[in-house]
């Protein structure tokens, strides 16, 4: 028998695609302030003349071609339209050719539910959503059905490895055969369910097309019907197989405040309950815009934050929101989940990053930012409970053991 198969899921935090990294692409949203901006940045960085879909990702791109599934939380708006939410500090907004980004790094699943994806009103939402489906990418927290999983499949076949959330069968582009059993010569395919929600901005709350939660019982009680109700997954034939059950369940959330080093108790307390109560085995956290500490609940795998991956922030010194990371997951195949092999944790791999000038760059272990995001992540995960691993692994990154 072949030893089991392992499979790579890497995560980010805030991917924020807009403002300035949209007017420096030839085709962007037309923002004559914006466009001026960075028009003075190029005349002092020549080297910006050159950027292209491929810029954003800078050295991490091998990392995501190299992965099995590419997770991200899109920061931003995907429309053309000018009228912002009213009285919103910030409201970004990128032009929808410029998705192509994403492509260049293979980019399998957008989280829509964060602060600014309504930015310019529910009618750029609605332009998100028909943006991203139009490009093939799962996505979910946002839509006609806000609530629903995205369903992506391990291994990944060509660009038919998944299926937006709540889409009608044969809808999408990407929609697959379901799941083959661990039987015969056929290489067994596994459903990896992924919800996403966000706790803010409070007036989003009334968004239909938008998947908000509190910390109240009712959400409570919503969240478990929603996440422990069979899935209907969509074929390509249009046909639904009904009772499919989820090799891994992810939950992906933007949630807490910004610039807080630690998960307050009800953050903790939701993410334990995605736990214990909803059977989630990752929950990908983001929203505070630096990284946040790692804990492993009961073999599962809670990352609080996840920081800010690329962007065009202004950068805090004590926080350092410029120094994220890549957040990698090994899964591997389970022969002794039941009478169909399913997938477990096996490791959680950091590896530190900076962003700079508008791209990423994966940071050598001489580096004194690698240090400093390893430390941190070392330092905030050990004070939850989690053994980190004293050494290094050979890309430089933070180890955490997961079974």
């Amino acid at each position: 028998m072949a030893p089991p198969k392992s499979y790579t899921l890497m995560f980010t935090g805030d991917v924020m695609l807009g403002r300035l990294i949209d007017q420096l692409l030839p085709t962007h949203v037309h923002n004559p302030d914006d466009h001026s901006a960075i028009t003075r940045i190029v005349a002092v960085h020549p080297a910006l003349k050159t950027y292209s879909p491929r810029s954003p990702w800078g050295s991490a791109l091998p990392f995501f071609r190299a992965a099995d599934l590419n997770l991200i939380n899109l920061e931003t708006a995907v429309t053309t339209l000018d009228t912002p939410w009213p009285n919103k500090a910030f409201n970004y907004r990128m032009h929808p050719r410029n998705l192509d980004i994403l492509k260049q790094a293979r980019i399998d699943y957008v989280s829509l539910a964060n602060n600014h994806t309504a930015d310019f009103g529910v009618p750029g939402l609605v332009d998100t959503v028909r943006a991203v489906q139009t490009e093939g990418l799962a996505f979910a927290g946002a839509g006609p059905c806000p609530y629903r999983p995205a369903v992506l499949r391990l291994p990944r076949v060509g660009s038919s490895s998944s299926s937006y959330a709540g889409a009608v069968a044969g809808s999408s582009s990407r929609s697959s055969t379901s799941n083959t059993s661990n039987t015969g010569d056929k290489e067994p395919q596994y459903e990896i369910h992924i919800y996403s929600a966000s706790d803010h901005p409070q007036a989003w709350a009334q968004i239909p097309q938008f998947n908000f939660l509190d910390y109240t019982t009712a959400t409570r009680t919503r969240l478990q019907k929603t996440l422990l109700e069979t899935t209907t997954s969509p074929r390509a034939d249009g046909v639904n197989k009904k009772g499919a059950a989820a090799a891994l369940k992810i939950f992906s959330v933007h949630w807490g405040a910004n610039y807080a080093w630690r998960p307050t108790a009800e953050i903790r307390g939701l993410a334990h309950f995605l736990v214990d109560e909803c059977g989630v085995d990752i929950v990908h956290g983001h929203s505070a815009h630096h990284v946040q500490g790692v804990e492993v609940y009961r073999g599962k795998l809670i990352l609080y934050g996840c920081g800010d991956f690329v962007d065009d922030y202004a950068v805090d010194a004590e926080f350092r929101n410029d120094l994220g990371a890549l957040w990698r997951v090994v899964v591997c195949e389970d022969r002794n989940a039941g009478t169909a092999a399913g997938l477990r944790l096996q490791r959680l791999e950091v590896v530190p990053t900076r962003c700079r000038w508008f791209g990423v760059e994966v940071l050598e272990v001489q580096d004194d930012d690698h240090a400093w995001v390893c430390e941190k992540v070392r330092e905030l995960s050990m004070e939850l409970g989690t053994a980190v691993n004293a050494e290094l692994g050979r890309d430089g990154q933070v180890v955490v053991d997961l079974g």
